[in-house]
């Protein structure tokens, strides 16, 4: 049994115990369990806030544009698996996420903020800390949302910059935010959170994929967006896993979304997954939508087209690989 159980009441370690012995069917198919939310968090936590959950979807989005830039790396091909986050260790206090090493510089290019022409793309409000073997992702307005990127240290760091340095290039008078403004929101910042706030869609529904991300680690890639402010569409190529084998496993009554239940094909229905710290009205619908797509033909660089894309990139990846190795040296 988990660490985390040990100060569980007797009536969870009794429940826990029996479902290790007897697998349970989800929702609506499976008996309704009386687990306390300590008991779920004692296996799997969810985010304990709103802060958290919005920075956990903007990392699920920026890890969705990253993978597209992975496709101009010079040994990229479209039927190469370009996955971005490697695993997912949930915390009670954090997410805990190992990024895939190439993966680093676009991930932080698309999370970090950038001004341009007075719009602000990335993550309003985040910032780093750079240690020696890790990186912590916080928010400035709400510094106890923290990510941290296990892995990426100083020396990942720093090929990142080199690579992100090399793409902006192509935008000389946009301003990185996090560089120009480390300890403070910037007015640009400050504005885009009013009016738009800091990740769209159904945020903890993001936050909750992020964390069980494990779903889908053998796809070629993972891609999710939202659809309004009920809908999170998850999206990979092929017919493996299948749709009803995800939707089994994120509709687990202990470690799948709080709430979730099995509804029409390819749709998970989410009525209880909205908590007093998530915001929104608890009695709505939000439902996590599959959608599938073709498994790309292995066509070469030059016949897909990317071979021009990847010449475009060239200065940026040749940045990050020399920076990396000039460290190693």
């Amino acid at each position: 049994m988990h660490e985390g159980t040990s100060a569980l009441r007797a009536e969870d370690l009794q429940l826990l115990r029996s479902l290790a012995r007897e697998p349970v069917l989800p929702a609506p198919f499976g008996p309704e369990l009386d687990l306390t939310a300590e008991a779920r968090a004692a296996l799997l936590p969810d985010a304990h806030s709103r802060d958290q959950m919005e920075l956990e979807a903007g990392l699920l989005s920026a890890a969705s544009e990253a993978f597209n830039h992975l496709h101009t790396h010079p040994e990229g091909s479209l039927t190469r698996p370009v996955p971005v986050i490697g695993a997912s260790l949930p915390r009670r206090d954090r997410l805990q996420v190992r990024i895939v090493p190439v993966a680093v510089p676009p991930l932080l290019h698309e999370l970090l903020p950038f001004e341009l022409d007075g719009e602000v793309s990335g993550i309003p409000g985040v910032r780093a800390r750079v240690h020696r073997r890790s990186t912590e992702l916080f928010l400035l307005d709400a510094p106890d949302a923290v990510v941290e990127l296990v892995g990426v240290g100083k020396k990942a760091w720093q090929a990142a910059t080199a690579w992100r340095y090399a793409f902006n290039l192509k935008a000389p008078e946009g301003v990185s935010l996090a560089d120009a403004s480390p300890e403070r929101l910037t007015p640009d910042e400050s504005r885009s959170l009013a009016s738009y706030g800091r990740a769209f869609g159904p945020v903890d529904i993001a936050s909750g994929f992020v964390r069980r991300i494990a779903v889908l680690r053998h796809t070629l890639w993972v891609r999710a967006w939202p659809t309004g402010g009920f809908d999170l569409n998850v999206e990979w190529p092929g017919d493996e896993p299948r749709q009803a084998h995800v939707a089994l496993q994120l509709a687990h009554p202990v470690l799948g979304l709080p709430g979730a239940e099995i509804g029409a094909p390819g749709i998970l229905h989410i009525p209880a997954y909205c908590r007093a710290d998530s915001g929104g009205d608890p009695d709505e619908i939000r439902r996590l939508r599959f959608r599938h797509t073709e498994l790309p033909s292995g066509r070469s660089p030059e016949d897909s087209g990317l071979a021009a894309f990847q010449k475009g990139a060239r200065p940026q990846w040749d940045a990050w690989r020399n920076t990396l190795t000039d460290q190693a040296g």
